[in-house]
């Protein structure tokens, strides 16, 4: 018997996540320091120490200011995901700046990686009821999960 387990990461700076939002204005993210390169560095060896590969979903603000950090996750054998571009919620966004976010984050991973990338995850797990409209433009933006 075969016990299988998914490992997934969200790929983005931890001045991004929602809950310092009042404290960390987007236009100031640019004046704190990043530190998202090597945590995921540390967590690659790790997963190369136990043989395990995971996904990570990676917020295309990101990706866009560290390529080499995603060119390392791809040549270890790992894959690489959408979270979106700058890690804005759908509940707070319109169809059509929901399908830029995701079209270009992927364009930005696939251009970088040369991989496909096939998933999303939504920032905050934000498709929501009555945000159903989303699932449909990740459909026709040729996401696949």
């Amino acid at each position: 018997m075969h016990d299988y387990h998914h490992f997934t990461v969200d790929v983005e700076e931890f001045f991004q996540v929602v809950a310092l939002l009042p404290f960390v204005p987007r236009d100031r993210w640019e004046s704190f320091e990043s530190r998202v390169e090597a945590a995921i560095d540390r967590l690659l060896t790790l997963l190369d120490d136990a043989g395990a590969t995971a996904t990570f979903f990676t917020l295309g603000w990101v990706a866009q200011r560290k390529p080499a950090m995603l060119r390392r996750i791809t040549s270890a054998g790992h894959e690489v995901a959408s979270h979106g571009w700058g890690h804005k919620r759908v509940t707070f966004l319109k169809p059509e700046s929901f399908r830029d976010s995701v079209r270009r984050s992927r364009d930005i991973l696939q251009d970088m990686t040369g991989q496909t990338v096939r998933g999303y995850r939504a920032p905050s797990y934000s498709i929501t009821p009555g945000r159903e409209w989303a699932l449909e433009i990740l459909v026709e933006e040729g996401y696949t999960y």
